[in-house]
């Protein structure tokens, strides 16, 4: 007989000799089992049935290989709801929770908004939950991503339009305007590689995660095509890299001299959120 404590506690000791936090070993075994730590405490010193035991010596090595826990188990919390998440998709941050929230404060009822490059759909989906009204769009470039959105709206029971396409180009073709537009688009230097969490870059899609033009073609292409989605006094909202406000902000006034831009730092005092309102474009 094995007990929950005495399986956790040799993955515990397995992680620490490979250098990860022993706390690594219990938040997978929680999510694994899809138990809170209540749950756990009270069934700390029961025996551990076999195919768990399993199952979680299996997840063990995963982990101690590098993989992302969110890939093990399949699926991601984000502002307390529970996303599928596989390798075709980034993991959603916490930092995206935010800027979900600062975009919604800038909307009103009814308004029809789009997600730019939505990945596994937390976003838009979000977004439909918080506020019922809102008609909501949602793109990405690859089929992949898109089905695991899909998966997740079907499973958050709310519907969203969901486009393939480059940037803004579906919304382009169906002539489709927009009174808001979100995106946290593949923003990441290659030249930034050296200073990425190993696992990021070994498991995570780059598609998701790094841009040309030093991280900033997604952006530039998406600013190009604004004039032809965007309905007058429009808000957009893209998360950014912390180093990038500057450049950006300098962008948008090469090509729009009359925005006025809005910069917001993030819980950890980095630049986060550059934030517009559409109102030019002659």
């Amino acid at each position: 007989m094995v007990s929950y404590k005495t399986v956790l506690e040799a993955a515990q000791q397995q992680a620490q000799q490979q250098g990860f936090e022993a706390s690594r070993a219990e938040w997978l075994l929680l999510d694994l089992l899809h138990w809170n730590r209540t749950q756990f405490i009270m069934h700390l010193n029961e025996e551990m049935p076999e195919n768990q035991v399993d199952m979680y010596k299996q997840a063990v090595e995963r982990m101690l290989k590098g993989e992302p826990i969110q890939y093990i188990v399949g699926f991601q919390s984000f502002y307390g709801e529970t996303f599928e998440v596989t390798p075709d998709c980034l993991i959603p941050r916490p930092e995206t929770e935010e800027v979900m929230l600062y975009f919604l404060e800038q909307l009103n009822e009814g308004e029809r908004v789009v997600d730019i490059g939505t990945g596994s759909g937390v976003l838009p989906i979000m977004l439909k939950r918080l506020m019922p009204s809102l008609d909501v769009y949602a793109t990405d470039l690859y089929r992949a991503p898109l089905d695991v959105a899909a998966r997740n709206a079907d499973t958050h029971q709310v519907d969203i339009h969901w486009l393939q396409g480059d940037v803004l180009t579906p919304l382009i073709e169906q002539d489709i305007k927009v009174d808001g537009l979100i995106s946290n688009p593949p923003y990441i230097s290659q030249d930034e590689r050296e200073v990425m969490d190993q696992s990021v870059i070994d498991y995570e899609p780059a598609q998701a995660l790094f841009a040309g033009n030093k991280g900033y073609a997604i952006y530039e292409k998406m600013l190009q095509q604004l004039p032809q989605v965007l309905n007058p006094d429009a808000q957009v909202v893209f998360e950014i890299g912390y180093k990038q406000a500057h450049d950006l902000t300098q962008m948008i006034h090469e090509l729009y001299p009359t925005i006025d831009v809005n910069i917001v730092k993030d819980m950890n005092n980095n630049d986060r959120i550059l934030a517009f309102q559409w109102h030019l474009a002659s």
